[in-house]
């Protein structure tokens, strides 16, 4: 876990009409976990093979140039929610009462750095090229923190607005109500999930400007003079 505490809010309990009543409970527990695993490194790959990866980034040399991957940054961002439903049951009257107990969510980047192995062997580019990858991790990690927070306030409006708990309803019914609350907060986390897909290609994009290339090259003198013979397989 990084750079945020678990965000924890509280709802208000809704009771039921006049004639049945619901029993009192503790306020919905909304769990926001941002979660980052240690990053991974991979330095087997040649220059040749990491060229067949896919990758977002918009070349910022334009049409004429040809851009090669010498690294890259792997790793998606990953979201997990469990819901807690409660419920009370009056079997002698034939309803029940189900509110959110608790809804956990936890929002995890599981990192890896490619770096190919001809680009490793030069101490310089090595460097180099680690330092940008590591942009893109730290990228994420603001990204995931920022959505967290999101997240969390979403969901505490969006299930506000509908109510933390559902007033009594026929035993027959559970089961359908049951499904509908978990598919709401589903549905609220799914379009801040969405949002979140969108941003972070733009802010990873960002991070591969022209200025930003150049730089890495820049910082390797050396190893511009073994370049043109270690690439020209790969320019053909």
């Amino acid at each position: 876990m990084f750079g945020i505490d678990p965000l924890t809010l509280s709802s208000l309990l809704v009771l039921a009409g006049n004639t049945v009543s619901c029993p009192a409970h503790e306020p919905t527990k909304i769990n926001i976990i941002p979660r980052t695993e240690k990053v991974k490194y991979d330095y087997k790959q040649t220059l040749k093979q990491i060229q067949n990866y896919g990758t977002d980034t918009v070349d910022p040399y334009g049409f004429h140039g040809q851009t090669i991957t010498q690294g890259f940054m792997n790793g998606s961002v990953e979201l997990v929610h469990r819901i807690k439903i409660g419920r009370s049951v009056n079997q002698r009257r034939g309803y029940a009462c189900l509110w959110y107990d608790e809804i956990n969510v936890e929002i995890k980047i599981d990192p890896t750095i490619v770096i190919a192995k001809e680009i490793y062997k030069d101490k310089c580019m090595r460097k180099a090229v680690l330092g940008h990858e590591l942009k893109h991790v730290k990228v994420d990690r603001k990204i995931v923190n920022k959505y967290a927070k999101s997240m969390g306030r979403k969901l505490l409006k969006g299930l506000k607005s509908r109510g933390f708990s559902v007033d009594p309803i026929s035993i027959g019914r559970v089961p359908e109500v049951s499904a509908k609350m978990q598919r709401v907060v589903g549905q609220i986390l799914e379009l801040e999930y969405r949002k979140l897909g969108i941003y972070r290609e733009e802010m990873q994009r960002d991070v591969d400007n022209l200025v930003e290339y150049e730089g890495v090259g820049d910082k390797c003198h050396a190893f511009k003079k073994k370049k043109d013979k270690l690439y020209s397989d790969l320019l053909k």
